[in-house]
């Protein structure tokens, strides 16, 4: 199904998906969502032996790998895996969100599985969005595990609430990470700094609307902006570092400052936008697969747009200041 859900997959809300097949609550609770644990379970298989000259069919683990089933219905989850993949829990899972939340007011309004509930989510409404110009703001933080090694146990914060695999996919592509542990022998280590972020960024939601308002109601010039954007992208370079490449991106962000979705080339918040839209989505050249999303979320583009969202106030002038520096001298060199 495109859904992705299959039928020993459930997703449970308090309002109806999109794909109809929703389990509508008044409360989303691991109990109506996902009610079973998972199991490590031996892998076992015959062999032939002989015993007092005779041929005789043994059963023996296999010393090497184990596999996941789940506790209601004994069926298998994923596929096997050896002794350095350490698989968390559900139980695990909905613990990291009660201490990971605290005491900051949250409600889960989505939670389940996909895949054949190789890949597990929780939706964690943090706010009730808010609306800056014309532009709608949602605060979820997803929870987000996988019995596939298809990724770690991760915390993302996004606008966008998962129901399906297609959600479950966007919030992978496009969410900012705030935390992830790894399913290795680490795990428990892992998921206390997991616990740990997430306790950490709960709280900024009011913050975060509190800044970008600041920033939609402070005018700024396209000059400024484009010296902004050139400080900010050029923090590593020289005075005299403007490279062709540099010049190219600032000037693609530059377009969007003035012409990208929402923008209206005006205010901060226009060159917030267009910087934080340039490395989600146009910051590579590179043709492989997966490249744009890799460097979005985990390389060199997510350092940026983490730099943006937690420096952009306290690093606007010194940006501003920097840029203007970099433009000057450039334009000097090509007058020489």
């Amino acid at each position: 199904m495109s859904a992705g859900l299959t039928e020993r997959d459930m997703q449970t809300g308090l309002e109806q998906a999109w794909h109809g097949e929703t389990n509508i609550v008044l409360e989303v609770t691991r109990d109506n969502s996902m009610p079973y644990e998972i199991i490590e379970a031996p892998i076992q298989y015959k062999v032939e032996a002989e015993v007092d000259g005779f041929p005789v069919e043994k059963i023996i683990e296999d010393p090497q790998y184990k596999r996941l089933i789940a506790s209601d219905d004994l069926k298998p989850i994923g596929e096997p895996f050896a002794k350095s993949y350490c698989p968390s829990s559900i139980s695990t899972f909905w613990e990291i969100i009660r201490k990971g939340m605290g005491e900051t007011p949250y409600k889960v309004v989505s939670a389940g599985t996909v895949d054949d509930r190789c890949k597990l989510f929780a939706s964690i409404k943090v706010s009730d969005g808010f609306t800056i110009g014309e532009r709608e703001f949602k605060d979820y933080i997803t929870l987000i595990d996988s019995f596939d090694k298809t990724t770690s146990l991760q915390a993302r914060y996004s606008s966008i609430c998962v129901v399906c695999a297609n959600t479950y996919a966007m919030v992978m592509n496009s969410g900012s990470q705030i935390g992830k542990a790894k399913h290795t022998a680490l795990i428990e280590m892992n998921i206390g700094r997991l616990t740990d972020a997430i306790a950490a960024f709960a709280g900024t939601s009011a913050a975060n609307k509190v800044m970008l308002q600041k920033a939609y109601q402070t005018e700024c010039s396209r000059d400024e902006a484009r010296a902004w954007i050139t400080g900010l992208e050029g923090r590593n370079a020289t005075a005299s570092g403007l490279t062709n490449g540099m010049l190219q991106k600032t000037a693609r962000m530059v377009e969007l400052f003035e012409q990208g979705r929402g923008n209206e080339g005006r205010t901060r918040l226009d060159a917030f936008s267009a910087v934080t839209d340039f490395h989600s989505n146009e910051s590579t050249n590179r043709k492989g697969d997966g490249a744009q999303r890799y460097t979005s979320e985990w390389g060199a583009s997510a350092q940026v747009k983490n730099l943006v969202a937690t420096r952009f106030e306290q690093d606007w002038d010194s940006n501003v200041k920097r840029g203007s520096g970099m433009l000057e001298t450039h334009k000097m060199v090509l007058a020489s």
